[in-house]
């Protein structure tokens, strides 16, 4: 049964909500039992660039921006068999440059690590190399899943692909405890092509059961398909842009003391977590139905849903970074410090995570207004934006690296990321006719709750920071941190109902499985033409 937008945004968060907690578990397993090797560990968070970014450019650009709407546009018009035609030519097309691709980089990974880690030991770079052989099966797998997952959120059932990734986690987790007595640090390569290869296989029951009209079509001339190749270009630009970015943090890093690569990692899988939950699960979920709205000419509809999603989004962000930042440093130690992950790489890891933190609101931004140009199918504006602050964040990383360290290349990720989404929303609020001073007033009263929250949990640590050593009792630091949340959490609540955030009741009603009092975006929902 096709859910609604509030249920498929509820679906995506629980299961990203355990994927992320599982994603944690993986980086707290990895760092128990590899932390006592950091060249190792930064060797392989290198050896991960090249696979992950190949799956990037090839796989993640067309489906975000182009697949989506343009598979979701011919199903609108019920015009099922060329949708099947049109995703089949696309898989078709790009399993084969997924595997072209990953041969070309089997190849030429020797010349390559050297440039990319310049001032890796002769070990790391061999060992580097190794592991990046051995993941370069990781994208065809990831790229089928991807695109299994796009064809199922276009019939609106996001079960199953949005279990994908805890799948994914899952098999690194046992292969980071089972295997690495055998295999030391391959078990991690092994492990990501063998969660890849799960997170495809788990998908295809549900769209068999859809019977799947798949074929070995390779229309490339197909208009659809033409349409697609056009979309896709400027958003897999702009990916490559972004991926140059970790390309120059993994160079300057390199040249940092050995785990700096390791820290700056886990301190950006860290902010994942509420990112992944509260902006790309309610990103993904809206996104068909924008498409639907943009290609019906619903625009009025169009404008509610966005609007809803990116208030949605500032309320579950805003107070989540604040918490973020205040907690870092338990946090970190809870999750991450076990066995050989010492108390160095936890403090490097919390200082880059403060930074990193600072820009969570500008990440989810970017997410949901992005997505809002990519359903009126414009992907020129985003790519140019991109740029434009992707330079930004590389020359503030080049500036600050000397002397802050991976600290500011988190800082400078952030800087980059808010001035990302202030020039999205600018150029898309006309164009969507997005109702800017209702936005501005909403994030305001988020941000006075938020705030407030801050102070409670900040003081509350403050006071109770002399019953609780980092170094000695983790029982200790986690009441403490469960209690400062469960302050700063009231103080949150207590603010908005003293404000009447109304989009609070629009989540708790569509936590009972309907929809709160703002727009009407319920899938299937008759609308006059024009609203």
């Amino acid at each position: 049964m096709p859910l609604s937008v509030a249920q498929a945004s509820i679906v995506m968060v629980a299961t990203l909500v355990a994927s992320r907690v599982l994603g944690w578990v993986r980086l707290s397993v990895i760092g128990a039992q590899f932390g006592g090797s950091p060249r190792d560990l930064d060797a392989f968070w290198a050896a991960f660039r090249i696979p992950d970014t190949i799956f990037n450019l090839l796989v993640a650009g067309a489906l975000a921006s182009a697949f989506i709407p343009v598979f979701s546009g011919y199903l609108a018009k019920e015009n099922e068999k060329e949708a099947w035609r049109i995703a089949s030519s696309v898989m078709n097309a790009m399993l084969l440059l997924l595997i072209a691709l990953s041969a070309v980089m089997w190849v030429f990974a020797p010349t390559l690590m050297p440039l990319l880690a310049p001032d890796f030991t002769p070990a790391q770079l061999e060992l580097s190399t190794r592991l990046t052989r051995i993941m370069l099966l990781s994208p065809i797998f990831m790229g089928l899943s991807s695109l299994f997952t796009g064809v199922l959120n276009s019939y609106r059932q996001f079960l199953s692909g949005a279990t994908a990734p805890l799948v994914y986690n899952f098999v690194i987790v046992l292969f980071a405890l089972f295997a690495a007595p055998f295999l030391g640090i391959s078990a991690l390569a092994y492990g990501v092509v063998a969660g890849a290869l799960m997170m495809w296989l788990v998908q295809v029951p549900e769209l068999t059961f859809r019977s799947t009209k798949y074929t070995l079509a390779l229309d490339l001339g197909h208009p659809g398909v033409r349409e697609i190749a056009r979309l896709t270009g400027p958003r897999t630009l702009a990916l490559g842009a972004v991926q140059v970015v970790f390309f120059v943090d993994l160079n300057l890093a390199s040249r940092m003391p050995p785990g700096s690569l390791t820290a700056l990692t886990y301190a950006f899988q860290l902010l994942l977590l509420p990112l992944g939950v509260f902006s790309i699960a309610i990103s993904a979920a809206v996104f068909p139905a924008l498409s639907r709205y943009a290609a019906q000419g619903l625009q009025v509809k169009l404008r509610d849903a966005l609007e809803q999603s990116i208030r949605w989004i500032l309320l579950l962000t805003l107070p989540a970074a604040v918490m973020l930042i205040v907690l870092r440093r338990p946090i970190v130690h809870l999750l991450f410090q076990w066995k050989d992950f010492g108390p160095d790489l936890r403090e490097a890891t919390a200082a880059a995570f403060l930074l990193y933190a600072i820009g969570l609101v500008g990440h989810a931004l970017v997410q949901i207004v992005a997505r809002g140009f990519y359903a009126i199918k414009d992907t020129r504006t985003p790519f140019v934006l991109t740029v434009i602050t992707i330079a930004v964040n590389i020359a503030l990383s080049v500036l600050l690296a000397p002397s802050w360290g991976i600290s500011g290349l988190a800082l400078a990720n952030s800087i980059a990321t808010l001035l990302e989404a202030a020039l999205l929303l600018a150029l898309l609020a006309p164009r969507a006719r997005l109702r800017l001073a209702k936005l501005g007033g909403a994030s305001l009263t988020f941000a006075v709750a938020s705030a407030v929250m801050g102070g409670a949990m900040f003081l509350f640590i403050r006071i109770t920071n002399v019953t609780v050593d980092l170094d000695e009792t983790k029982l200790g630091l986690l009441l403490q941190t469960l209690l400062a949340m469960s302050v700063g959490a009231l103080a949150f609540l207590g603010v908005a109902s003293v404000l009447r955030i109304a989009e609070l009741g629009e989540i708790r009603a569509a936590l009972r499985g309907g929809h709160g009092p703002g727009p009407d975006i319920v899938e299937g929902t008759p609308a006059a033409p024009g609203g």
